[in-house]
Order: C-alpha cells, then sequence, then structure tokens
C-alpha cells in the first residue's frame, strides 16, 4: 500500500513551534480566533503549503501527511490543527478550477490561507456578461478571519430562466464580509463565522459545477495530478478528525503526569498512579486514542492510494473511510470521557488546560463530516448492500 508520510522538516518545525503554540492556545480559545503570533508560527513550519500543488512550491502532501501534520499539532493547540488542516486542504480544490485560478491565486509563489464551505442552500452565481454575480452567505467558515480566498456552495444559473445548478464559487478577501457568529463551547478558536457575499462580481474561471469538484473525472484520469485526484469530501472528513487525535494525545499525557503527585480524592490512592483502577483507566483510554489513530492512517492510506492511480474509490472504500471516521471520532469521545472521570472534577475547573481540550475534543467531533453516528451508518449500509443515507462523494 503507498502511503506519503508527512515531510519530516515540516513535523520537526511543528514541534519547534509546539511551546509557543500552546503558550497562545488558552488565548485562541479566550478571543474565538487564532493570534496573529499562531498563524505565523503555523507558516513557519510549511504546514499551510502541505496540500499545495508541487508546480506551485507545494508539498502536495495527501491524507496521511496532512494527518499525521494535524495530530502533532493538536498536542499543541486543537484549534492551530484545525485551521491547518481547513486551510490546507481548500488548498487542494482550485486544481479541479480552471487552470487559470490556481495561477493567479499562488502566483506570490507562497502558500494561501484558504477557508471553505461545501455545504449551504441558497446562494447564487448568476451570470452575468463574461462573469457571475454572487450573492449569499456560508456558515461556519473556519479560518475565515485568516483567509485570503474562501470557497462557497452556490446555484448557478447561466440565464434568467434557466434552471439553477449546484455549483461552487471561489471568492477573494475583497469580495465578501466577516458576520462575527462563532459563539460556541469548544474550538472557539477556529473563529469559524459566517461570510458573506452581495453582488460580488467574479471571473467565470471562480465558477465551476458541483459534479467538477466533487464528482470522480479527476480521480479516473490519468493526465490528473495526484492533487487533482485526492477525493474532496474524504479528504476532509479524514484530517479534520486528526486535530481532535492530537488533543486526546495531550489530555491523556497531562492526565498521567499529573497522576504522579494527585490523590484520588476520598481513598486510600495517594498518589492515583497506586490504584490499579486508575491504571487500568489509563490503559483503556490509551488503546481508544490509538484505535482512532490506527482507524484514521487506514483511511489516509485508502485516499492516498487511489490518488496515485487513476482508479476512483469504489463505493464501498468511501463508505469505509467514513466509517473509519466515525470509530476514530467515538473513540476519542470516549477516551476523553474515561479521562474526565480519572482526572477528576479539577478538568472542569476554566483554568485547567484539560478542560480546553475536552471542550475541543467533543466540539470537534462533532463536525457533520466526522460525527460518529450517521458515518457508522453509511459504513453500516454499505456492508448491508443498502441505500446509504448520505452521497458518497
Amino acid at each position: 500500500m503507498s502511503t506519503r508520510p508527512a515531510p519530516r522538516e515540516v513535523i520537526a518545525r511543528i514541534h519547534e513551534a509546539g511551546p509557543e503554540l500552546r503558550a497562545n492556545a488558552e488565548r485562541a480559545d479566550h478571543e474565538r480566533r487564532l493570534p496573529e503570533e499562531t498563524i505565523a508560527a503555523l507558516n513557519r513550519t510549511g504546514v499551510f503549503g502541505l496540500n499545495t500543488p508541487s508546480c506551485y512550491g507545494g508539498y502536495e502532501g495527501g491524507a496521511r501527511a496532512m494527518v499525521e501534520a494535524a495530530t502533532a499539532l493538536g498536542q499543541y493547540c486543537t484549534n492551530a490543527a484545525w485551521i491547518a488542516v481547513i486551510s490546507s486542504v481548500s488548498a487542494l480544490l482550485p486544481a479541479r478550477f480552471p487552470a487559470s485560478l490556481s495561477a493567479r491565486m499562488f502566483n506570490a509563489g507562497a502558500p494561501v490561507l484558504m477557508s471553505s464551505v461545501i455545504v449551504s442552500p441558497h446562494s447564487t452565481a448568476v451570470r452575468d456578461g463574461d462573469g457571475y454575480v454572487i450573492n449569499g452567505q456560508w456558515p461556519f467558515a473556519s479560518n475565515i478571519w485568516h483567509a485570503e480566498w474562501a470557497l462557497g456552495v452556490v446555484a448557478i444559473q447561466e440565464t434568467a430562466d434557466a434552471p439553477p445548478e449546484p455549483g461552487f464559487a471561489f471568492l477573494q478577501r475583497s469580495q465578501y464580509r466577516v458576520e462575527d457568529v462563532w459563539h460556541t463551547v469548544g474550538m472557539r478558536g477556529t473563529g469559524s463565522n459566517n461570510f458573506i457575499a452581495t453582488d460580488a462580481r467574479v471571473p467565470p474561471d471562480q465558477v465551476v459545477r458541483a459534479e467538477t469538484l466533487l464528482g470522480p473525472a479527476f480521480e479516473a484520469s490519468p493526465e490528473a495530478t495526484f492533487a487533482q485526484r485526492l477525493p474532496p469530501v474524504s479528504m476532509f472528513g479524514t484530517t479534520i478528525a486528526a486535530p481532535p487525535l492530537g488533543a486526546a494525545r495531550a489530555a491523556l499525557a497531562l492526565t498521567a503526569d499529573a497522576a504522579r503527585t494527585r490523590p484520588v480524592t476520598y481513598s486510600t490512592y495517594q498518589p492515583q498512579t497506586s490504584s490499579g483502577a486508575f491504571a487500568q483507566g489509563i490503559g483503556a483510554a490509551r488503546a481508544k486514542i490509538d484505535t482512532a489513530e490506527l482507524c484514521l492512517l487506514r483511511a489516509a492510506d485508502t485516499i492516498d492510494t487511489a490518488a496515485a492511480d487513476s482508479s476512483p474509490l469504489s463505493p464501498d472504500a468511501r463508505a469505509q473511510i467514513r466509517n473509519d471516521i466515525g470509530h476514530a471520532t467515538y473513540n476519542l469521545g470516549e477516551a476523553m470521557n474515561d479521562i474526565a472521570w480519572l482526572h477528576g472534577t479539577a478538568l472542569f475547573a476554566e483554568s485547567n488546560p484539560l478542560s480546553r481540550l475536552w471542550r475541543d475534543v467533543h466540539t470537534g467531533i462533532r463536525h457533520a463530516l466526522t460525527a460518529a453516528p450517521l458515518n457508522y451508518e453509511i459504513g453500516g449500509a454499505s456492508r448491508l448492500g443498502v441505500a446509504a443515507p448520505a452521497p458518497l462523494l
């Protein structure tokens, strides 16, 4: 099986930047956006270019590279890892638009920060002369505060009386405004606010049909690049589960370290490490986190192996990826609850870093593409040979 691990220099730079990312994690949580210092640190790691096409100076890394990098980042700041995934995977999407758009986007020779929303009805792209006029609102756009470009789903209308066709449009930062609505319990620092376009005029290469962006044509093309053959929905679902994975690893380490001096309250176990039940609980949480990682890496390797060839993922393979994602996030949620029981109520003190990690993991794993209930149902439906409850894009 072909795998494409994250470049060693990127992982090394992530760990070099780790102390700074961790030091700013609480600030990101309170300010509901990543500090500029965190964005600068992420830029230095090279993670924003991890999935930029190699012809524009990027690594064109693929799914495993992104899972590994985001897991490493998640150990220091869940929100920074999430932003890195959203921007890096979004950088794949221009490769499925006309080549002139990528040339314009990446002409500076540096990674471009991006945001993307692949669901949201009622936004439109209406043909007007040699371009389109975009109107709409797109919710929960992670990284929108820092994005230079943002992608949103639109209904394309070529003439006034033509039926609308599903599609997508890229907008430059000057073509939309941000509405600050992101007030959440966890993942606060992602700044996942709405962006709004009002009569934004764009050239035709900033609009494509949904089938072009999400369909299998590029995946089946021998002429397509590795980046073009990576399936967007499978990529996003697999890689955005990695920041909670990294956060869970950090939470387990903090709990184990604290156990050397903390007692089990109202017991004779002093410290916690003297309790066999506590040690058993740590082992169970560790196994659940390891299970999540194995599931995500299997999904990532399935994606990368298919993209290295010109054989599109089968519906069953796409369903298996979703099932793997769901099992990963289910286990991460269970592990974080185990950690909460093990560490004790001190975890829920706002000043305790474990509190933020617990909130971030439980929020992140409930993203629509990663949440266990629907993903399990998709996997089960495929195994049973019945219709999937969602499009297997």
